[in-house]
């Protein structure tokens, strides 16, 4: 390790003085990880009573040390931290609004300080996590009593939950309950050293007995561990440390198998998660009985204390912080998200060098709360403490005023709205913060955050901000139907309609009825769901067109429908009645094409236009055409820096940039002249999606970056291939199809990065049969299940990997579902998390065959396994979105992977699956005629074609 350093600390409760030398160092990459992650470490240390904040300031490490005497287990919410320790639980209120005014100013972004305390007594509290649906209740692994726990203010404990096998409520640490792993406000697994019934029955075979139960079912997950602790539910799989042997495993809760990821030099305990990062706390251990026999043991001169960091997409340590002395334990690890330095204030500050920081009522706030409150009294310990952020005046050393008047609070949400209809996310992102912080019952400024943080792709942030808003005003329609939409996203389908009703009632909006008509799940039950919710969807859809709904999308966004494509039905009339739904305008004011300019003026319009599917697919085209005769225009929804979108700058003759204003936007693409307005996709941006449904150009066309049909009757043609399409393919349109000759596509190919990867970098088994279908999760059509399950039963060596989906709620459906219908194999489908683009690629190479999805077939990862030689088993129906692979295969002269039955299909897969000589075959053939895809100026030839038809040249 590199970069030593060192810091004092105030001393632990034992000590003749207040202070401590603690000397550390890290790599260099740890200052990375945090910076990347852009978040903060919470650590407590029990042996040496102190709580560390660990962030960064200045771009260097940033330590702050609190005393809590006997620091054990920390819980982190939205609204405040947990901190066990001696005989109590201390609870530190969020009031991150203070952070900027904390010397020295600029440093901190987040700020917590502490308020209460509930008195357990030494009941030896370990690990806790916060549930409930608010969040706001504390469940704690009480140890000494052998259960799980909850608090009230009348007693130490209540207890909640224990295993079946111990008989009685008792204080003699029994099994040794350690770790606790919550999923959606739940406790759902703990680990123990033993299943034992004896007072400290765990400790003669604590080496070889520690077990993971599930909560629900009071069943062992798996055992025959060494002194587990810290078990996580993260990315819909569960993870544990198996500290006596030093690792971080993952455990499959279906058949109890672990695998490990990582071995790291120490005793590990506190695990926190991060994006694709892994925080566990390091150990050394002690000459003691209760160390004894356990296999790290071994090499206990060897061991580091400290925090080490994985990277869970390569399963290989990446980041190191180690105590070289001051600290010789780590309790636990927790993560404070999106906080980059922290500013504690803990129950001692005078004790641990920190400054004094008070919170107080504002004047006009001071009568009500005398009325309504006596000194001392609060409410449970860990229960619902009111708003999550007070409104109140802040002092850290005579610290500034957070409060606003009515006239600034309006000017920071304009200027906020501002910046994000400019696509300045983080700076509004800011702003929308200090207006909440200065008005928490501000059900508006809530709202205004929670689509920011959507901008910024932060769901889970936005949900919270979604609910808190309706929280502060449940008759604020915007944030109830916000916060449906958002939860359908997520998958909880049924969760999200309700709160759509909700708004329709108290705030009706025709776009109400679309919402709740078209709320589908991500991933299906089955498919009788499927069927059933085909069936309401249709009905809904038709009921809101004969009520004679209709939207005004001059000035509205509209919903985009997007899921119901993966229902894999033909969805032009379902389209067209959305169509009478949503009214647009004519721009062009009978404006015709402009045959006296030299080139026609063609538009391109998406909102991806950056290091995406879409971007990848229309790069080639642009920076192909002709420029002697067309001119060219591209209109970016949003703003962009990355590589691809500097790329679209320079292809146009004109860039422009488009705002999230609806009518601005509109006018904005009109005031360009277009002869022809060419969308790349429409159906994924809800405002490309509303733009869709009005004039801007006197013709207007688009292709499949989305490959369905829009419905809308202002698009002149959808763009299309000669096999992209079935022979029935008009009747899936209410666009005029146009077929080219070939894909309507240039496409750029791909190269795979130097030094190739191994299976065992990406966390796979070198020697198995290695199927894959790294599509998105909501491809998955349940029919398709028969054929994954097929596959996998007929070859036992098999295995299949997925992506996890973008949100952890995607990934736990899916595995259900995969738990009912082949509950047999579910122990050879592993899902890995996403992967930069050049680690998919690897991805794609390393297979044995990719498994395309029947209902919603690959396009850009059809392209992308092709370069690298990779088989990939097809089965076209008749619409375009399960065509595309099979074109690919067209256009390269191979039938040979092309089926048309399930049971072909999994006959297939087998076949190359296993035959690796035959497989080679295949591959070589593929490398050897597939350059015919690339960089293929035939398509763009054929695209002007298109272009100088449609616009009558």
């Amino acid at each position: 390790m590199a970069n030593p350093d060192s810091s004092s600390a105030p001393a632990d409760n034992d000590a003749p003085d207040r202070w401590r030398e603690v000397r550390f160092r890290h790599s260099p990459s740890f200052v990375d990880v945090l910076r990347e992650a852009r978040c903060s470490l919470l650590v407590s240390t029990y042996q040496a009573g102190k709580l560390l904040s660990i962030g960064l300031a200045d771009g260097k490490l940033h330590f702050s040390f609190h005393n809590f005497d006997q620091a054990m287990g920390v819980a982190v919410s939205p609204r405040q931290l947990a901190v066990g320790a001696k005989g109590q639980i201390w609870f530190l209120q969020n009031n991150s609004q203070l952070a900027p005014s904390i010397e020295p100013a600029g440093r901190y972004d987040g700020c917590y300080l502490a308020r209460t305390a509930h008195v357990t007594g030494g009941i030896h509290c370990h690990e806790m996590g916060w549930g409930g649906e608010r969040g706001d209740e504390l469940w704690v692994v009480n140890t000494l009593f052998s259960c799980l726990s909850t608090l009230h203010g009348d007693f130490s404990f209540v207890p909640r939950w224990r295993p079946s096998f111990i008989t009685n409520l008792a204080g003699e640490d029994r099994c040794h309950m350690n770790g606790l792993a919550m999923d959606r406000g739940r406790p759902r697994f703990v680990s123990m050293m033993s299943q034992t019934d004896t007072a400290a029955g765990w400790r003669p075979t604590k080496s070889t007995s520690g077990v993971i139960l599930d909560v629900a079912s009071g069943q062992p997950v798996t055992h025959g561990l060494a002194m587990p602790h810290s078990p996580r539910w993260y990315g819909e799989r569960l993870w544990v440390l198996n500290s006596g042997f030093g690792t971080l495993e993952v455990v499959d809760p279906a058949s109890g198998r672990r695998d490990a990821v990582a071995g790291m030099p120490g005793y590990t305990r506190g695990l926190g998660f991060s994006g694709p990062f892994a925080f566990i706390g390091l150990s050394k251990i002690r000459e003691t009985a209760v160390f004894g026999g356990v296999p790290i043991a071994e090499h206990r001169h060897e061991l580091k204390c400290g925090v080490g960091v994985v990277d869970l997409r390569t399963g290989k340590p990446v980041a190191s912080l180690e105590f070289e002395s001051g600290v010789e334990e780590i309790f636990d690890v927790q993560v404070l998200e999106n906080t980059v330095c922290a500013s504690l204030c803990g129950p001692r500050p005078d004790q641990d060098g920190a400054q004094d920081i008070w919170l107080v009522p504002r004047p006009d706030q001071v009568e009500q709360l005398a009325a309504t409150s006596t000194v001392g009294g609060r409410a449970a310990a860990g229960g619902n403490r009111g708003p999550a952020f007070p409104t109140a005046e802040a002092h850290a050393f005579g610290g500034s005023d957070v409060t606003l008047s009515d006239a600034q609070f309006q000017m920071v949400l304009n200027q906020a709205l501002r910046l994000q209809r400019e696509r300045h996310i983080g700076e509004a992102i800011e702003l929308f913060q200090r207006a909440t912080a200065a008005r928490p019952q501000s059900a508006e400024a809530w709202n205004h955050l929670g689509n920011a943080l959507q901008d910024a792709g932060q769901q889970e942030q936005a949900l919270e901000c979604y609910r808190l808003a309706a929280e502060a005003n449940p008759t604020f329609g915007p944030a109830l139907q916000n916060f449906g939409y958002l939860l359908v996203a997520q998958g909880r389908v049924d969760e999200g309609r309700q709160r759509l009703e909700e708004a329709q009632r108290v705030q009706p909006a025709p776009v109400n009825h679309v919402l709740i008509a078209t709320a589908l799940p991500v991933v299906y039950e089955s498919i009788e769901d499927v069927r059933e919710r085909r069936e309401s969807l249709l009905a809904r859809v038709q009921k809101v067109v004969d009520d004679g709904v209709t939207i005004d999308t001059t000035a509205t966004l509209v919903p985009t429908n997007f899921f119901a494509a993966y229902q894999g039905e033909n969805d032009r009339d379902l389209h067209a009645n959305l169509g009478r739904i949503y009214r647009g305008v004519d721009l062009t004011k009978g404006r015709t094409i402009d045959k006296s300019r030299p080139r026609p003026r063609i538009g391109f319009l998406s909102a991806y236009f950056r290091d995406h599917t879409i971007g990848r697919l229309n790069i080639g085209r642009l920076e192909r055409l002709n420029r002697d005769k067309f001119e060219t225009v591209v209109l970016s929804v949003g703003r962009h820096q990355d590589a691809l979108a500097d790329r679209f700058r320079q292809a146009a003759d004109k860039y422009v940039e488009i705002n999230r204003d609806v009518a601005a936007a509109r006018q904005l693409i009109a005031d360009q002249g277009l002869d022809l307005l060419f969308f790349a996709d429409v159906g994924m941006d809800a405002l490309s999606y509303t733009l869709a449904f009005s004039r801007m150009a006197p013709v207007q066309a688009v292709t499949w970056g989305h490959p369905v049909t829009t419905g809308s009757s202002t698009m002149d043609f959808f763009l299309s291939g000669k096999e992209l399409d079935g022979p029935d393919g008009e009747g899936h349109y209410t666009e005029r199809l146009v077929r080219l000759p070939n894909l309507a596509t240039y496409y750029f190919r791909p190269q795979l990065a130097s030094p190739a990867k191994s299976r065992a970098d990406l966390g796979l088994s070198p020697d198995a049969n290695l199927y894959i279908c790294p599509q998105t999760l909501f491809k998955f059509h349940p029919a398709f299940d028969e054929q994954l399950a097929g596959i996998l039963r007929r070859d036992p060596r098999g295995e299949l990997a997925l992506i996890e989906g973008r949100t952890a709620n995607w990934t736990r459906l899916l595995r259900e579902r995969f738990a009912r219908s082949m509950p047999d194999v579910i122990d050879r489908i592993k899902f890995l998390p996403a992967l930069p683009n050049e680690d998919f690629l690897q991805l794609l190479a390393l297979a044995d065959l990719m498994l395309d999805p029947p209902q919603f077939g690959g396009g850009n990862t059809s392209y992308e396994a092709f370069a690298v030689g990779t088989p990939i088993v097809t089965w076209p129906g008749e619409l375009m979105r399960s065509r595309i692979t099979h074109a690919l295969y067209a256009k390269m002269g191979i039938n040979s992977l092309t089926v048309d039955s399930g049971e072909a299909y999994i006959a297939r897969a087998v076949e190359l699956g296993t035959n690796a000589k035959l497989r080679q075959a295949i591959r070589a053939e593929i490398l050897a005629k597939c350059s015919v895809l690339y960089e293929d100026d035939a398509e763009v030839r054929d695209f002007e074609h298109f272009l100088l038809t449609a616009t009558g040249r």
